[in-house]
């Protein structure tokens, strides 16, 4: 079994062992905010191939990190967070959209997102493009990345940045969730968003 099937088999275990309602432990859950220095609108292109622009989800919140497929254990545990995200709140991606911005477009191309996050269920909306569109979102949204890449290197790790944040439905960040964050957190937050 190769180490991605692995991967994504725990987390799926992990995800059916752990789904139910918003139970955040008896904290208080912690209210939305401004950050209005961090965030705004960016054209890439999605899994499919057609240009996504992050202005096309107005009116719904999105929940948006970066990541890449070969990401042997943070990103494959963000996504799960977020497939059990949706169950506990029973939403769709009309209700809440999940955007996934890869930090490695020259080994994820349109058709290994599209493979990679199939596996996750939810229609995610994995999205891509040059080096210099990817830099330019990234810098938008205070992340960082860093190739751990040597010339003519095939197989490496990429550090990156593990924050996900929640978008509201004109657009704004009003949330940033941490990689220590569990999913009842994050769908009581998230909540704050949706119709009641």
């Amino acid at each position: 079994m190769r180490q991605t099937e692995v991967i994504l088999a725990g987390c799926v275990g992990l995800l059916i062992l752990s789904c139910g309602e918003p139970d955040t432990g008896g904290s208080k859950v912690p209210p939305l905010e401004e950050y209005g220095g961090i965030g705004g609108d960016f054209a890439l292109v999605d899994q499919r191939g057609d240009r996504f622009e992050l202005k096309d989800l107005r009116g719904r919140p999105v929940v948006l990190f970066f990541g890449y497929t070969y990401c042997p254990d943070v990103c494959p545990m963000t996504l799960s967070k977020m497939s059990q995200v949706h169950e506990i709140l029973g939403t769709d991606t009309e209700d809440l959209a999940t955007v996934f911005i890869t930090v490695d477009p020259e080994r994820d191309t349109s058709s290994k997102l599209s493979e990679y996050l199939g596996y996750f269920g939810g229609d995610v909306i994995g999205l891509r493009g040059s080096r210099e569109e990817i830099d330019l979102v990234i810098g938008q949204y205070g992340g960082y990345y860093s190739l751990n890449k040597e010339a003519g290197q095939a197989d490496y790790f990429v550090d990156h940045s593990t924050s996900t944040y929640l978008i509201d439905q004109k657009g704004n960040v009003r949330f940033l969730f941490g990689q220590s964050d569990v999913p009842q957190l994050m769908a009581a937050v998230t909540q704050q968003l949706l119709p009641q």
